[in-house]
């Protein structure tokens, strides 16, 4: 999964090739990914909250393959969760748009400013750090 966001019906999840549309809500589907990695989303982002010391667009690890992270509140209609291990690069296009370049070399451009992205970015560094440092 590259990214996912909400639409008319639910949500769009990109995979690299095809978006597919799902009648559920993004926290929900999140939450099922969790699930069958034997956690919740809640559980997820206590964690993470506790690590960072932070409350605000917490990332959500799911497993090696997805680490999500919002572009914006949840409570956002055209907020979006990224998958960081996906994303090969980004750069700014402007004060309020960055340009995600992913593994595919696809592109996309969000409504997030490249300093909240770069953000974002760290945050999911430090969280791997943790996970490499505990096992």
């Amino acid at each position: 999964m590259y990214y996912m966001r909400r639409n008319d019906i639910g949500i769009s999840v990109f995979d690299g090739i095809k978006d597919i549309m799902l009648n559920t809500g993004l926290k929900k589907y999140i939450n099922t990914l969790c699930m069958e990695n034997l956690s919740t989303y809640e559980g997820r982002r206590q964690a993470v909250i506790n690590l960072l010391n932070e409350r605000d667009n917490i990332p959500i690890y799911i497993d090696e393959y997805t680490f999500l992270y919002p572009t914006k509140s949840l409570r956002e209609y055209n907020m979006m969760f990224v998958n960081y291990n996906e994303v090969l690069s980004y750069r700014k296009v402007d004060s309020k748009h960055t340009l995600l370049i992913f593994k595919n070399l696809d592109e996309l451009i969000i409504e997030v400013n490249v300093t909240k992205v770069r953000k974002q970015h760290k945050r999911i560094e430090i969280i791997s750090n943790y996970f490499q440092n505990i096992i």
